[in-house]
């Protein structure tokens, strides 16, 4: 299988699953505010998901450095390429979040939940493609 395909199973299903999900949350949650329509609230939702999206696919890219024979054979490179710079911004994200919960008494409302629906298929889509990648190499190495 090529990197593309794993690149796709990792980054682009989850982005359309995020995109789409982020949605009907948005439509779903009846989000009051003073200074805000429901029209703003829901376009601003669209576009920091796709924003947030669309930078896990541009960390996302040094999976195609598996294309290495180098890096293709090392379990340490794979994990290091696949999981370092995606991850690395997840948990720097969250963290933030939690930070600011925590400092001003937030608690965990509707937007934890939304921050959750944008990072979890990402790693469920980075970890599953990894695990069939190295699945391939193991078998392609034996045989």
């Amino acid at each position: 299988m090529k990197l593309f395909s794993y690149y796709k199973k990792a980054v682009i299903y989850p982005l359309l699953f995020v995109l789409f999900f982020c949605i009907i949350y948005s439509f779903i949650d009846n989000y009051k505010n003073e200074w805000a329509v429901a029209k703003t609230v829901i376009l601003i939702s669209i576009v920091s998901s796709l924003i947030f999206s669309l930078l896990m696919g541009i960390l996302s890219l040094p999976i195609f450095l598996n294309k290495f024979k180098k890096l293709n054979k090392n379990l340490i490179w794979n994990i290091l390429t696949w999981f370092l710079l995606p991850f690395s911004y997840a948990i720097v994200v969250i963290i933030h979040d939690l930070k600011i919960r925590i400092k001003y008494e937030f608690g965990l409302g509707n937007d934890f939940f939304y921050l959750l629906i944008m990072v979890i298929p990402f790693v469920i889509g980075l970890c599953w493609s990894f695990i069939k990648f190295r699945q391939k190499i193991t078998t392609t190495n034996t045989a």
